[in-house]
């Protein structure tokens, strides 16, 4: 190699080592060194970050809130009466059909008098001579005329007549059969020509004001009922009426261990019909309760049902929930921290003690 191409390398290796050095020399000074616990965090930290799960929340703080229990039932009638002849005869008028609305003492069947009449005033003759004879034999004896004996006698004799003449008028007056109450024909038992026997009956009447809402309740919450609260009952057709608890067995169903209750409904304009299915609402008490949607409520692997919430470091809790009240857009639910943090979305995507990235509704 000649000394022109040796002179020619070397001024090239010479600026090349030149524009090395002035690159390295121009960078700024690099970060400090980082322990290898720090370096260890800092890739937890972002791999968390990276991988933690979008979930969405509201903020809650509770109120008070009535806790209500909700019973199927039905509306019940307790007062009706299947009216019965109390004598025998011939079915002549019937006054009343289905529907009617009678008042105590209508007329609603009448029988055949036969000779009921002519009984009734044959007793009153009986009875008129029977006064006058003890009339007379009573001044008798007070003039002495008469012995008292025969004047007792005569005393005997009027009140027996008067007597015979009771019953013959109440046998007249049992041709007519009448209303005991007021209310609605329901039934009607018998048609004119046919003939009816004491006992038998006439027609059925109920009473539709007022009418029971029936329903059964759990024992665990029969400690918690008290009389005369307020009650909700909802109806087949979207309606709702308030009405009186007036009613709570003391003897449990043997077979269902459930008791009895009756909530009194005013029915004065007749729309309420006895046997139609109701839903009744009762009040037992008041909590401290959240408002969430039915599709926050979550079960555990227990079973239990409960809420998510967001707690400290953004991490996942699960809380037991008892259910206060129901509305149509949401429920009212207890057992949750005073303020809290409630999952919405995403709930079933997480578990008890994760940790979430929020996005607050």
């Amino acid at each position: 190699m000649n000394k022109t191409r040796i002179l020619s390398l070397a001024i090239v290796v010479l600026i090349v080592a030149g524009w090395l050095l002035t690159g390295i020399l121009a960078q700024p000074p690099s970060d400090p060194l980082i322990s290898l616990a720090k370096a260890n965090e800092l890739q937890d930290d972002a791999a968390s970050e990276a991988s933690s799960v979008l979930i969405r929340a509201k903020r809650s703080t509770a109120t008070e809130q009535e806790k209500t229990i909700m019973l199927r039932g039905r509306i019940i009638d307790r007062n009706q009466a299947t009216v019965p002849a109390r004598t025998g005869g011939q079915v002549v008028a019937r006054h009343v059909e289905i529907g009617d609305w009678v008042e105590e003492g209508d007329v609603l069947c009448e029988l055949d008098l036969v000779d009921r009449q002519a009984r009734v005033d044959v007793a009153r003759d009986a009875l008129d001579l029977a006064d006058e004879e003890y009339e007379s034999s009573r001044t008798l004896t007070e003039r002495d005329l008469l012995q008292e004996l025969e004047s007792r006698r005569k005393k005997l004799q009027q009140s027996t007549s008067a007597q015979r003449l009771l019953a013959a008028e109440i046998e007249l007056e049992n041709t007519k059969v009448r209303a005991p109450i007021a209310g609605v024909i329901d039934e009607v038992h018998v048609n004119v020509g046919e003939y009816i026997d004491v006992g038998l009956p006439c027609a059925t009447i109920l009473v539709l004001d007022p009418l029971y809402a029936q329903g059964f309740v759990a024992e665990e919450h029969i400690g918690q009922l008290s009389l005369d609260t307020n009650a909700t009952v909802s109806l087949p057709n979207g309606e709702s009426r308030t009405g009186r608890l007036d009613f709570v067995s003391k003897k449990a169903d043997e077979q269902s261990k459930t008791f009895r209750i009756e909530v009194t409904l005013e029915n004065k304009d007749y729309s309420l019909s006895s046997g139609m299915s109701a839903t009744i609402e009762l009040t037992i008490g008041t909590r401290n309760a959240h408002k969430v949607p039915t599709s926050a409520i979550v079960l555990d692997s227990l079973g239990s049902m409960g809420v998510k919430t967001v707690g400290g470091d953004d991490r996942v809790e699960f809380h037991s929930i008892d259910i206060v009240r129901e509305d149509m857009d949401g429920v009212w639910v207890s057992g949750l921290p005073n303020i809290a943090t409630i999952i919405t979305v995403g709930q079933g995507l997480v578990v008890e003690d994760e940790q979430v990235t929020v996005d607050f509704e």
